[in-house]
């Protein structure tokens, strides 16, 4: 039996042509609304990590500042510091005038200085140890050396690139005349009996023609101060420091 088709010819064609046309739309609709998705999670994303950076660089900027502060205030500290030390160096711990005058009239008779000057150097310090003394320090003979290895180290001391403590000390060149070799060593040990001096070297010591037929003998003397010098002159009861002539000789006093 023969089955008779009333439709139009391109019926059915146009049917799939429109069914794939709405598959085709479902799928790009699909894929549209995944994209804006994923464009909307990236830009909440680029968002929240902008939210993130400003945090960060308001944090950066406060370090900064703080840094730049704590910078000022180490410069402003250093500053200070220098002028403490340059105020603590101007600063006279032992009188000069006191100084001078012992020099002076430690002299013997017939004895003069002619140049006196004065300069400081670095001198190094041994600090004490951490430990006590061994057993022999109890003995007399090493009881020097444990008082002295126990001396606290001296205020102003400080601690070099080597580790080793430095402390600065005043050095006099005594540059004068007299009459003969005697007066030169009684001058020497009269300095050396001094608490205030330390280390008196003798230079050199040779004659010297101070008048026509006249012959005396120039002499030089390098003589520390102590490092102590401060806590005795402190230390000293009222008046006990006074510079006085000292006791004659057998070569006689300076007249």
């Amino acid at each position: 039996m023969k089955v008779i088709n009333f439709l139009p010819d391109d019926y059915l064609e146009r049917r799939r042509r429109r069914r794939a046309s709405w598959v085709c739309l479902a799928i790009a609709s699909v894929a549209l609304f995944g994209l804006g998705g994923i464009s909307g999670f990236v830009f909440f994303d680029m968002m929240s990590m902008a939210s993130v950076r400003a945090v960060v660089e308001k944090q950066y900027q406060e370090a900064s500042r703080q840094i730049e502060q704590l910078r000022q205030l180490e410069e402003r500290r250093s500053v200070l510091l220098r002028k403490v030390e340059l105020s603590t160096g101007l600063l006279e711990r032992v009188p000069r005038s006191q100084l001078l005058a012992r020099l002076t009239n430690c002299l013997p008779s017939h004895t003069t200085l002619t140049v006196v000057t004065m300069r400081q150097e670095d001198v190094e310090v041994k600090a004490p140890p951490a430990g006590g003394a061994g057993g022999a320090a109890g003995s007399p003979a090493a009881q020097p050396a444990e008082s002295a290895a126990k001396a606290p180290l001296p205020a102003d001391a400080k601690k070099d690139k080597s580790g080793a403590y430095k402390v600065k000390q005043c050095v006099f060149r005594v540059d004068g005349m007299a009459p003969t070799d005697v007066e030169v060593a009684e001058y020497i040990q009269r300095l050396a009996a001094d608490p205030l001096f330390r280390h008196v070297d003798l230079q050199f010591s040779e004659e010297f023609p101070y008048r026509e037929g006249v012959l005396v003998r120039r002499f030089q003397l390098v003589v520390r101060l102590s490092l102590e010098a401060e806590k005795i002159f402190e230390s000293a009861a009222p008046g006990s420091m006074d510079v006085t002539p000292p006791a004659p000789s057998a070569a006689g006093d300076k007249s």
